[in-house]
């Protein structure tokens, strides 16, 4: 028997932050790669250094703002999508010390990963006070609706029509 829609759907949700990190990870690992061998294995291009830097970086914190964009109603699933992408790259980190071992003299594995782990955990929380912020002002700008008491019903018709105004 299939489970119900509602649960169907609840369980498809909760599976698109990490298809989608895994996707990133892929991602950020080839950049990582790429950028490694091309200022390692090409000495010829040592005087684009700082164009080839920007550029890998440039397109490192574009992927990382891929999950800010698409969970941006779900600071947990930008957390969740982040750290999952975060994690394949620090695991390629890890694995890039073996060929090139002055690579881990710099920043080790662990902190490479706690440096993005915070960075993710703080743009989650600012993506949480921001959200926080535009629902109070959706509902400060709601206009108040009172209810007065209708005058039906055997009590409140008694009251009403027994009070002299």
């Amino acid at each position: 028997m299939p489970p119900p829609p509602k649960i169907a759907q609840v369980h498809r949700s909760s599976q698109a932050p990490l298809r989608l990190g895994l996707v990133i990870g892929a991602a950020l690992s080839g950049v990582a790669i790429a950028w490694l061998l091309i200022a390692n294995r090409l000495p010829a291009l040592d005087r684009l250094a700082m164009p080839r830097n920007l550029a890998a970086g440039a397109l490192l914190i574009a992927f990382m703002l891929v999950p800010v964009y698409r969970f941006r109603k779900h600071p947990s699933h930008v957390f969740s999508c982040g750290l999952t992408a975060w994690s394949i790259l620090t695991l390629i980190y890890a694995i890039l010390q073996i060929p090139f071992p002055r690579l881990g003299m710099r920043m080790g594995t662990f902190h490479f990963f706690m440096l993005g782990a915070v960075l993710l955990g703080l743009a989650s929380a600012l993506l949480w006070v921001a959200q926080v912020f535009r629902s109070a002002w959706w509902m400060a700008s709601q206009p108040i609706q009172r209810s007065w008491p209708k005058k039906t019903g055997p009590f409140v018709s008694t009251c009403w029509n027994s009070a002299k105004f």
